[in-house]
């Protein structure tokens, strides 16, 4: 409540009018922050362009030029006209069940649900031959995952207030943003997209399993976008034009590969046509390749600043190492891929749909470097229950191989924890997960491209 020192009829007018616009204010922020789109502007076509380009020739003959043009140019930002609700006629297209952001990279919990939606809708216009209304579903699809690849608020790990402080603009920078697309200098320039052949991946044989991918893919262009912000922003603080327009052109044709790939993926889905080789290449993933689910955390020596590496490992005096077991020799094994960690630790990961995987295998043990007091515990927990646990391994001892079920929940939470005996010492206490990997589910292709 508001208590006024004064009974002047003027200067209560004054206050209930400052008041009111208190109240409305927020209301008109919500209102332009909707309607302005924090990404790629012209990029969106660059990309999208780009994209259709690459398609092979028997997926460019299953639609119409002028289905392709809709997509590549009229319908590459839908839920910016939509945002604000200034448009209810692109209701149909913009509100999906989960209604998260349309722009950024939401949870797996919401993600997921929208992307199957969005892939569901496309598939059932086109074969209803409604290819215009299947081309809008599509574009957003698509627009949602152009995005968050722009160097710019949807992908910046910081604010534009701490990057401003981080890195002084220069006197023609100061009336400008760096990190909001519109205004800012994310994707203005003269960029271009190289004209380089590039073969779409497929994702998927199934709508889950490739909205799963989906989701991890446009999660790994969010963290790619971000590592180029500060390179972009120091290039134009020093006025090099040609320098940032390479920032921007490096961003756009890794979003634009990714768009590649859900567009092929889609119509293998709509044909039911998968090449052999394709899906072979789905049966195993490296957990490597997913981006965790978890917080930093201060843990003991050495790796109390990082607490894991991936596909390295740290000795006690934090020099970096190859992945490697203590007890084999160098010249018997080679770890591909992995994860060294300190202890105690527990790294999460969120994957999802259940369905699409359904085991998790890896190796474990100490690194060579770790010392003759290391002893460590490996344990596997799913969805919040401890399905797997190793006996404390010292460096003498042969990895453990651990292979889990992964249930058929909506979302599956896996966590690699580290349990350092109470006895050892924390500086020799180096852990390596070998190889994790996620076994593909039986899925059964509707046919193979020979």
């Amino acid at each position: 409540m508001f208590h006024f020192l004064t009974n002047s009829s003027v200067r209560q007018n004054r206050y209930r009018g400052v008041i009111s616009l208190l109240l409305v204010f927020p209301l008109l922020l919500t209102d332009v922050s909707l309607q302005k789109s924090w990404g790629w502007g012209r990029g969106h076509k660059l990309i999208r362009t780009w994209a259709v380009s690459q398609l092979p020739a028997w997926q460019k003959k299953l639609l119409r030029p002028e289905d392709w043009q809709h997509l590549q140019s009229d319908y590459t930002s839908l839920q910016d006209a939509h945002a604000g609700g200034k448009s209810p006629h692109l209701d149909k297209y913009c509100l999906p069940p989960a209604r998260l952001s349309l722009h950024d990279v939401g949870s797996i919990e919401a993600s997921l649900p929208d992307m199957q939606w969005y892939i569901q809708q496309t598939l059932d216009h086109l074969a209803r031959n409604e290819t215009d209304e299947a081309m809008k579903f599509l574009g957003v699809l698509c627009h949602w995952n152009e995005d968050p690849g722009c160097p710019c608020a949807h992908s910046s790990p910081i604010n534009e207030a701490t990057l401003r402080r981080l890195l002084p603009p220069t006197a023609g920078l100061a009336n400008k943003n760096y990190l909001f697309g519109y205004g800012g200098i994310a994707d203005i320039g003269k960029y271009t997209l190289p004209e380089e052949p590039y073969r779409p991946q497929l994702l998927g044989t199934t709508i889950p399993e490739a909205a799963a991918r989906i989701y991890q893919h446009q999660r790994l262009l969010r963290a790619h976008a971000a590592a180029l912000i500060i390179p972009l922003v120091q290039a134009e603080i020093a006025g090099n034009a040609d320098q940032a327009d390479l920032h921007r052109q490096t961003a756009a044709l890794y979003n634009a590969k990714h768009v590649a790939d859900i567009l092929y993926n889609l119509f293998c889905l709509q044909e039911k046509r998968f090449a052999i080789e394709e899906v072979e290449a789905l049966k195993t993933q490296p957990l490597t390749a997913w981006e965790p689910d978890t917080k930093m955390q201060m843990i003991s020596h050495p790796y109390y600043v990082t607490p894991f590496l991936i596909n390295q490992s740290l000795d006690a005096g934090r020099k970096l190492h190859p992945l490697a077991f203590a007890s084999e020799p160098e010249t018997e094994t080679t770890i591909s891929h992995g994860i060294g960690m300190g202890t105690p630790y527990t790294l999460n990961y969120k994957i999802g749909p259940g369905s699409v995987f359904d085991r998790l295998t890896c190796r474990v043990g100490l690194h060579p470097t770790a010392g003759a007091s290391g002893k460590v515990a490996f344990a596997i927990i799913v969805n919040g229950v401890v399905t797997a646990k190793t006996k404390f391994l010292t460096p003498a001892d042969k990895p453990e191989v651990i292979d889990v079920s992964l249930p058929e929940t909506d979302i599956v939470t896996l966590g690699l924890q580290t349990i350092p005996h109470p006895e050892s010492n924390p500086l020799h206490n180096l852990a390596v997960w070998g190889e994790p990997d996620l076994i593909r589910a039986e899925h059964v292709p509707f046919r193979l491209d020979h």
